[in-house]
């Protein structure tokens, strides 16, 4: 044992003495370099800036966060808000100056307004410090409205779900305009749901092909959806939220079988163990009252996960459309509503992403991507092209974003026209987007990437 401890320091030692060498050649080569009439400290100093620039061109500006963030979003009043656990901060759009800053347990953007759980100067003093939340302006960072007793909170585009529970017996769900404050709706729902907590707890709703951008979709959420499938515990609660009334509650049947909603829809997603793999069933019902729609055996929802096929994943969705893997290993897009085809692609190809109207996918050899008119049979090809090797994308309101980590690609477009918005090197994740941007990160920096105007 000796003998080897005293190797492993002359291992350590050697390193540290070879280290020193190196700096000293450098050292020595750079005093040489001056004495020549050479300044190296231009080059080096681009190449430490190439180095840890975000991406190629650079961003118009950069800021360093106090955590790694957590959520960001850019606004179109000129802020950019970034969140990390323990603070959100609002930036100017233009340079990155900080305009203001907040203590937050949590923070999410919300299109309009920040919605935070602010963290109090002295917690100790606080009766309730897990409770409450606020509504913040994006651009000044002051309170527009606030309430001291939710303990859950779900934010959308322009509603704000919160959930109050005045004792053990009772418990309320609420939403209101989150603007306001002004209430839609109010309802008594069972006790159970008191175990939940924080912001957006989890609905049971299908999940975007699109998963890469989960993190940067979040600082932009959608609409508030038609059925809120409340997950408490092993329960799924079922809130008509245009009527703001409780439909329902259910459990899956059995641990083969997951239940998901998407619209008014409610997927049963069943997958068992079979001779060569796992054996599919989807069955469709109207989520309000249960009754069957439609039911297709050897629709692969990608829910499966490991030897045993137990569906540990929530089915692949969005905009009313189900990404589904037939038996002959084709792609395809299925209306959740009566289970129209509306596209169908080549064996081994993929959806990358869909909203219902578009639909982003790459054939099977892995880098040609088509963006297909989702709406019309066949789905007419709208662009195509070329980025790198497994390309990812997102669809969203105005934008479809390509990248491939492969080649470092990221590529944006404007929806409808096509147009090219912008196109940059880096293989950094991109944390939030807005109409006039986005937001890339690496550790705990961001930087802001405009894109080119659009007339009309």
């Amino acid at each position: 044992m000796i003998g080897v401890a005293a190797a492993n320091g002359g291992k350590k030692s050697g390193g540290f003495f070879r280290l020193l060498f190196v700096l000293m050649m450098i050292t020595m080569v750079v005093t040489i370099s001056v004495a020549a009439g050479w300044n190296p400290w231009p080059a080096v100093s681009d190449f430490l800036d190439k180095l840890t620039r975000l991406s190629d061109p650079k961003p118009v500006w950069t800021v360093r966060l106090g955590g790694k963030p957590d959520v960001a979003a850019v606004f179109n009043n000129g802020r950019v808000v970034a969140a990390s656990s323990g603070f959100v901060e609002g930036y100017q759009t233009s340079d990155g100056k900080l305009v203001w800053h907040k203590n937050a347990y949590w923070a999410f953007p919300a299109v309009d307004v920040v919605v935070a759980r602010l963290r109090p100067d002295n917690p100790d003093k606080v009766a309730n410090p897990n409770r409450g939340y606020a509504v913040l302006s994006p651009v000044t960072g002051d309170v527009l409205w606030s309430d001291p007793d939710s303990i859950a909170t779900w934010v959308f585009a322009q509603d704000v779900v919160d959930l109050v529970c005045p004792n053990d017996a009772q418990c309320i769900l609420r939403d209101r305009d989150h603007v306001s404050g002004a209430y839609k709706w109010q309802l008594s729902v069972p006790p159970a749901l008191k175990v939940l907590r924080g912001g957006n707890p989890r609905l049971a709703t299908a999940r975007d092909p699109a998963g890469w951008f989960a993190d940067a979709a979040v600082g932009t959420p959608g609409p508030i959806p038609p059925i809120m499938p409340i997950v408490a515990e092993d329960r799924i609660y079922l809130v008509d939220t245009f009527a703001g009334k409780l439909l329902r509650d259910l459990t899956a049947p059995d641990r083969q079988t997951r239940v998901a909603y998407i619209g008014d829809r409610q997927i049963f997603s069943r997958s068992v163990r079979a001779d060569s793999g796992c054996r599919y069933t989807v069955e469709v019902s109207d989520a309000a009252t249960g009754t069957s729609v439609w039911r297709e055996d050897g629709f692969d929802l990608d829910t499966a996960r490991g030897a045993g096929c137990e569906p540990r994943e929530d089915p692949i969705g969005a905009g009313g459309r189900l990404v589904v893997t037939g038996t002959d290993a084709r792609p395809i897009l299925v209306e959740a509503d009566h289970e129209a085809r509306t596209w169908t692609g080549p064996p081994g190809s993929r959806v990358l992403s869909t909203d219902g109207l578009l639909a982003v996918t790459v054939a099977p050899d892995r880098q040609s991507i088509t963006i297909v008119d989702a709406a019309v049979p066949d789905g007419r090809t709208v662009w195509s092209g070329k980025i790198g090797a497994d390309p990812d994308a997102m669809l969203t309101s105005n934008l479809v974003i390509l990248r491939s980590r492969e080649s470092g690609q990221l590529l944006v477009l404007r929806r409808g026209s096509m147009a090219e918005a912008l196109k940059i090197s880096t293989k950094n994740d991109l944390i939030g987007y807005g109409r006039d941007g986005i937001l890339i990160f690496s550790a705990r920096s961001i930087g802001y990437q405009p894109l080119k105007f659009q007339a009309g």
